[in-house]
């Protein structure tokens, strides 16, 4: 065979190769939108029958106020679905989230884990699950300079997770510290819940993957929440891990306090101003 006739016949390969992937990338894509879609549908028909039965008068006071609590869990997981969603999209044509930028600034995260303790609770009242912040020696680290809303959406996906994946009548801890060696605040996550195999701690961060307990547990999960986590503590320099132990999971992120200084804008005047309206 002559040297003409193998660069085709590779090439022929490569085409059809491409076009499986190319496929492949459409299912992934039909699926994904789907469950997002049929997740989102969820919440947001139950935010619609609360506000029916609210306005109707048809429940108490003392039942409102659960119904109004529950109003808020469902529009959180709503908004966090809908930020996700966003995510994934600007991964699809940006693999290192370049698309989003964000400026830098200094974040305090024992603030921040207490911030979004308060925000994910609500969900776990439905499951008599107590999310709670251990201060010590959190609050005594340094402020990391981060994309803040990038990172709270990795934390928000991991307690999230957390929240869904625990039994009834647990808790959620969130623990850190400062690690001076590293230069590094490490924030922990614990759950007590479905436990995690040894392959499945390796694989739980790729694109898609969800053990098979969570599927069996959530079938319309979409299995890109810790995808999308594990691609933006990368883009912080910092690392994301998970391990089991005997009651549940863990979820360990390390920050480097200022490995991203000098690497993009910092928050300027317009940007602060925008910001002091927003929760976090």
């Amino acid at each position: 065979m002559s040297d003409q006739s193998v660069e085709i016949q590779l090439l022929k390969e490569e085409i059809v190769r491409l076009k499986d992937q190319l496929s492949k990338n459409d299912r992934e894509r039909i699926e994904y939108l789907q469950n997002v879609a049929h997740q989102l549908v969820a919440p947001l028909n139950a935010i619609k029958w609360h506000i029916e039965n609210l306005t109707q008068a048809r429940i108490g006071v003392d039942r409102g106020k659960k119904v109004l609590r529950s109003v808020y869990s469902q529009a959180t997981q709503a908004v966090h679905l809908a930020k996700n969603f966003a995510l994934m999209s600007n991964l699809e044509g940006d693999h290192a989230l370049t698309a989003m930028r964000e400026p830098l600034q200094p974040v305090n995260l024992c603030q921040l884990m207490v911030n979004l303790a308060d925000d994910f609770q609500p969900q776990g009242w439905d499951k008599e699950i107590h999310v709670s912040v251990d201060n010590d020696p959190l609050q005594s680290a340094p402020d990391v300079l981060i994309m803040k809303p990038l990172v709270t959406q990795v934390f928000s996906n991991i307690i999230e997770n957390a929240i869904k994946y625990s039994v009834k009548n647990s808790r959620v801890d969130i623990q850190g510290s400062y690690d001076k060696g590293t230069d590094e605040v490490v924030v922990s996550i614990h759950n007590r819940g479905i436990p995690l195999r040894e392959e499945d701690t390796l694989r739980i961060f790729e694109r898609g993957y969800r053990t098979q307990e969570a599927r069996d547990q959530y079938p319309a999960g979409t299995g890109f929440g810790l995808y999308i986590a594990k691609k933006i503590i990368e883009l912080h320099r910092g690392s994301l891990t998970a391990r089991s132990h005997s009651a549940g999971s863990v979820f360990t992120v390390r920050l480097p306090v200022r490995a991203l200084a000098g690497k993009a804008r910092h928050l300027g005047p317009k940007d602060r101003f925008a910001r002091a309206c927003s929760h976090y």
